[in-house]
């Protein structure tokens, strides 16, 4: 057993940092004071309101790829869509995306897909397999690669990151944020060309498809297929279009492309087929609920498509995910429609009901709250406005961890927040990974005092209102990852801390007097 830092106080409190309005309420400390009260401490505290940006998981350095891709140089795009003929094919709209991978430490191309510029401020469609980690790979950063010419491979230009993805309905949408050299862009500023979207509705049998992507197959330089509308495919799920059928064969780098009808609007995204278990057939998937069940997974049939993509996700069913990222909500949801991401199936480090004072809980109160065990919970009460309290777990330290815990709201407030602590070293250095009432999220740290947001405050429709939920907190490597009843909310990476103790916390924000309830803390091995 470890011995635990040598706090004083057997709870913990402080002002929070906190989000506003979209903006940020810092914790800039000017003074503080610790005042004892017998057994318990009072960290009375002093902040000022300071705006901050969002803090992206540091991209590293981009290494040199194989030929043609190159990512040293910007290109400049000389098309303008506006002054385009009618008829023309809006294959300057269709990108090259990179996933960089990391390797052992190492940071590589590993997969390579297409999508298509779906607002001229930099918004990118494509499929979530491209841009999301896999079972065996984890993505670093996404390079985007434009389209300068259609003889000419894609070249390299900017960074984005995933600010919507479903990978039940394997789509996802970029933003552009950094050029290659890790430097803000203005959105604004880019002024790239965008495809029109089109109705997915409307189309009909026979219908002609055109195809834009980089299948990495037979050249290096964007290609075109054509084919038609050869069927539908429907299900319980996402209605009688769930995918579109069509005549056109399709090769699989074209994955997350461009599928426009007879007047060059997008109505598909071409979607590779494969399910991904073990001895993987390629270019397979379940693709209707054909068990019944209401559910489309691998219960399903699988239908082999021979190496090639046939189908198209309409562009309705992409539409919500779009329509969120214009309002800049963030949410990736890895796990597919009706299943939850795997759950850790390590060996259990650590686990309390908190039925009884084990005296394992760092617990008091003062004027401000209470830490406590009640009804076979541990309850965390805070008063004050922008106020928080954690409490740690007094037994071993931890390097890597899953950690969960059941969490259930007493006393509402209408915005509180509440989570999970790792690699706690001190009061003023920790990792926390939360959820709030009103369905926010944020992953952020304390260092040497200071707040530092690792993940924004996000909203996320996946986070239950006014009802019990479990919050899994993976903190392993520098990954750190936060989820709700098993669906991914966000994944970030940070090496500021490798180890430390656990903990819960829990907080307010514009409404005081809320009370957490916590219950089934678990830690695992990943």
């Amino acid at each position: 057993m470890s011995s635990q830092p040598n706090f004083n106080p057997q709870y913990y409190e402080n002002p929070a940092p906190k989000r506003k309005n979209n903006t940020w309420l810092g914790c800039g400390i000017i003074a503080l004071a610790v005042v004892c009260l017998g057994s318990v401490a009072v960290l009375v505290g002093w902040f000022a309101l300071e705006g901050t940006t969002k803090e992206s998981p540091q991209a590293n350095t981009i290494l040199p790829t194989a030929a043609p891709i190159s990512l040293s140089t910007q290109p400049s795009l000389q098309t303008n869509l506006t002054t385009a003929p009618p008829n023309h094919i809006p294959y300057e709209a269709v990108v090259q995306i990179i996933a960089m991978v990391n390797l052992d430490g190492d940071i590589q191309p590993g997969w390579t897909g297409s999508g298509s510029i779906i607002s001229s401020d930099g918004l990118i469609l494509t499929n979530a397999h491209v841009v999301l980690s896999d079972a065996y790979y984890t993505v670093d950063h996404l390079v985007i690669a434009l389209t300068v010419a259609q003889d000419a491979p894609a070249q390299a230009a900017y960074l984005a990151e995933i600010i919507q993805a479903d990978a039940a309905l394997d789509l996802a949408v970029l933003r552009i944020t950094k050029d290659l050299n890790n430097n803000p862009v203005v959105p604004s500023s880019l002024n790239l060309p965008a495809v029109p979207l089109g109705n997915s509705d409307q189309l009909q049998l026979g219908d002609p498809i055109t195809i834009l992507g980089y299948p990495g197959i037979g050249g290096e330089t964007i290609t075109l297929t054509r084919g038609e509308v050869s069927g539908f495919t429907g299900d319980r799920v996402y209605g009688n279009r769930s995918f579109i059928k069509t005549s056109a064969t399709i090769a699989g780098g074209n994955s997350g492309g461009m599928a426009t009808n007879s007047h060059n609007e997008l109505i598909g995204v071409p979607t590779q087929v494969g399910y991904g278990g073990e001895g993987d057939i390629v270019d397979c998937r379940a693709l209707a609920d054909t068990n019944g069940d209401g559910l489309i997974n691998t219960l399903d049939s699988c239908i082999p498509t021979g190496g090639f993509i046939n189908a198209l996700r309409p562009i309705k069913l992409a539409m919500p995910l779009i329509e969120a990222a214009k309002r800049g909500e963030q949410n990736i949801i890895a796990g597919t429609h009706g299943e939850q991401i795997q759950e850790s199936t390590g060996a259990v480090l650590m686990s309390d009901d908190f039925n009884k004072d084990n005296s394992l809980w760092d617990i008091g109160g003062s004027q401000n709250g209470e830490v406590r065990f009640k009804n076979g919970e541990l309850w965390f009460h805070i008063i004050p406005m922008q106020y928080y309290f954690w409490s740690s777990w007094n037994g071993n330290t931890f390097t890597n961890a899953v950690i969960s815990v059941d969490a259930r709201v007493e006393s509402p407030t209408g915005s509180g927040d509440f989570g999970i602590i790792c690699r706690l070293q001190d009061g003023n250095n920790f990792y926390a990974l939360e959820v709030s009432e009103d369905r926010y999220f944020a992953i952020w740290k304390m260092v040497n005092g200071q707040s530092v947001f690792l993940k924004d405050w996000t909203y996320s429709g996946s986070i239950p209102e006014n009802t019990s939920m479990t919050i899994t907190a993976t903190c392993t490597g520098n990954k750190l990852a936060l989820a709700v009843n098993n669906l991914l909310l966000a994944e970030v990476r940070d090496d500021t801390f490798q180890s430390g103790w656990v903990g819960l916390l829990a907080g307010t924000f514009e409404t005081g007097n809320i009370i957490v309830a916590f219950d089934n803390y678990v830690v695992r091995k990943p």
